[in-house]
């Protein structure tokens, strides 16, 4: 877990929100003091048609008539004025918020374990970082920016008719047991708290079919993730039509809660509050104007108060609803952020490590944890062994032995459960993720190629490589004949996950990519199973000149790499079953023996060795 810093913060979904405003102080305090400006300056004009009205009836249309309607005009367009910088001012401040956010979001992510995105699922991750932080953002800008501007024009039309009720004439002209009512205020203190509760319960209601609707959209995206990166097997089974109807299904339920969103904006009662004040202001007024207390411009400045605030009767609580919203989808996002990764980094990291020397499990059990946090099954169990500096070594065994969680383990993509990983004697728990994964080299099983160029995908352990030294690891792994053969050669562009190329290809060019980082330590994870046989004997070339001089260990079922290796490690549902030279364990293993037995070739091989007791 990340420390907090100027961009977001992570302690509360309160605090991730507020905290790209945070970062600049100054400009938001500004927006915010020119948005209440604003909204007086928007008030002033109705004010000034009051008293423009009361000189045209009696007066005429006369000079200082005339500078009132200078006067509106010019208000008019300092309005739009402010209204550009504070809408400037809030877009440039929430926009880098979002940007960041994301970027630290992206960044947070590459930090966590495998553990995580075992928990996580990766369509969840992409809802989140698109959507919910876009939703907290809009909950800024515009919603926490147009709340504060309604709430500032109510106060403001408060205050003008307060003002109003004190005027000569009209104070004292309703009475309750002698004391003066100042009716315009009576409405405002009354009916802005009652709107504002309505509204506020408006929100609430609404609220939990928003997030419905949310998780509903995570959903819908899950739903087309998984066709479109399955496009190929849908095809394969002809299921175009299922997926349809399945996609069809949650589309329908994602239009039911938004049909049901529709409903309680129909039945809108703040807005009923809203036209019963201005109603009884109107009623109030108009009978002051007839009894003579209260000019036409007055009331005429009133009710044009009262009706700008009309501007409001949905923005404010659709304003509430988006910040409330925006605060439940920053929980979702805080909640990730904030996930407690069972895989820390040490404080003080071990840097004297010989990664040329043993590697040690000692006693190692682990297991993967699941999406609901319960699994009981380990992956490896008491498993205790020693690799030699610089042995070749072969770990086979049967689906889900445990072999691919040996190489995850000593690439520290996770930590033992109990035991220890140690190479040179240096526990791998007190050496940082990214120094591990300097020293070790991955050629993984489902080869993962991005969609950048060749040159760009060979490189990528190594990015300050040259292109003469892309072009030799190329070679060594035999991929250099057939990127010349590529459109533009290593400045081809490969397409999503390399599917614009055969599966030897790809696994060649992870070769590649593994012979350019130069390793002290090699895991390959049956790293060529799908080659033909005559790739395959390049390749075998091109191995056995990067496993010299370092520590590889090799997944396989393959009889060569059995044959060719110093140390054979058989593993069997997590447990450790055999280790020795293939010699030894054909005459020692019976579980061995029966495996090797199966593999192409074998029958020439058993020929040669004899059966010791106990193995039959």
């Amino acid at each position: 877990m990340q420390e907090d810093n100027d961009t977001t913060g992570r302690s509360s979904a309160f605090r991730y929100m507020l905290g790209g405003l945070a970062r600049n102080p100054w400009v938001i305090l500004g927006a915010l003091v020119l948005t209440v400006i604003s909204a007086l300056v928007m008030a002033l004009p109705n004010v000034i048609l009051g008293q423009a009205i009361n000189i045209l009836t009696t007066a005429g249309f006369t000079t200082d008539f005339i500078n009132l309607v200078i006067e509106i005009a010019v208000l008019a367009l300092i309005y739009m004025g402010m209204y550009f910088v504070v809408g400037y001012a809030w877009a440039v401040v929430t926009l880098r918020w979002e940007r960041d956010a994301r970027q630290d979001f992206f960044e947070a992510l590459q930090e966590f374990s495998m553990t995580f995105h075992d928990v996580i699922d990766s369509k969840r991750l992409l809802s989140v970082a698109m959507q919910d932080i876009n939703w907290v953002r809009l909950s800024l800008n515009p919603a926490l920016r147009n709340l504060t501007y309604s709430i500032a024009s109510f106060g403001i039309t408060a205050l003008f008719l307060m003002a109003y009720d004190l005027t000569p004439g009209l104070t004292g002209f309703l009475t309750l047991g002698g004391f003066p009512i100042p009716v315009f205020t009576v409405i405002m203190i009354i009916g802005t708290p009652l709107y504002l509760w309505f509204a506020y319960r408006y929100a609430n209601a609404v609220e939990p079919v928003r997030r419905s609707r949310s998780e509903q959209m995570e959903t819908l995206t899950s739903v087309s993730q998984g066709v479109f990166r399955g496009i190929e097997v849908v095809r394969a089974f002809g299921k175009e039509n299922s997926e349809k109807e399945k996609f069809q299904n949650v589309s329908q339920e994602y239009k039911e809660l938004v049909t049901q969103e529709g409903r309680l904006a129909a039945f809108y009662i703040p807005a009923l509050v809203l036209i019963g004040m201005t109603t009884l202001a109107f009623f109030y007024g108009g009978y002051a104007v007839l009894a003579g207390v209260l000019d036409v411009g007055t009331l005429t400045s009133v009710l044009s108060l009262l009706l700008s605030l009309q501007g409001f009767n949905f923005m404010l609580p659709r304003m509430l609803l988006m910040l409330r919203g925006g605060y439940v989808n920053a929980q979702r996002i805080v909640k990730i952020l904030n996930w407690e990764d069972p895989m820390e980094e040490p404080l003080e990291e071990a840097t004297d490590v010989d990664w040329r020397n043993d590697i040690v499990f000692d006693n190692v059990s682990f297991k993967y944890i699941s999406e609901n946090g319960n699994n009981d099954h380990y992956a490896l169990k008491n498993f205790s062994i020693r690799i030699p500096a610089g042995s070749r070594v072969a770990l086979i065994g049967g689906p889900g032995g445990g072999k691919s969680t040996v190489l995850k383990l000593l690439l520290r993509l996770y930590d033992p459960n109990d035991g220890q990983v140690t190479v040179d004697g240096v526990d791998l728990r007190n050496v940082r993720t990214s120094t591990v994964r300097d020293h070790v080299g991955l050629v993984e099983q489902d080869i993962f190629l991005f969609r950048m160029t060749v040159k760009e995908n060979i490189a990528f352990g190594n990015t300050d490589a040259s292109q003469e030294e892309v072009v030799e690891a190329a070679k060594r792994a035999q991929a250099h004949e057939f990127i010349e053969e590529l459109p533009k050669g290593y400045d081809s562009m490969i397409g999503e996950r390399g599917m614009t190329l055969s599966g030897g290809q790809r696994q060649r060019l992870a070769i590649a990519r593994a012979i350019i980082q130069d390793p002290q330590i090699l895991l390959l994870d049956d790293s060529v199973s799908a080659v033909d046989a005559q790739t395959e004997y390049k390749l075998r070339q091109a191995l056995d000149e990067v496993m010299k001089g370092r520590t590889s260990v090799t997944v396989t079922q393959r009889l060569r790499t059995l044959l060719e290796s110093d140390l054979v490690i058989m593993v069997d549902k997590g447990e450790l079953v055999a280790a020795g030279c293939h010699e030894d364990l054909l005459k020692t293993s019976k579980e061995y023996r029966m495996i090797f037995e199966k593999l192409p070739g074998a029958e020439a091989v058993l020929k040669q060795v004899p059966v010791q007791g106990g193995v039959q």
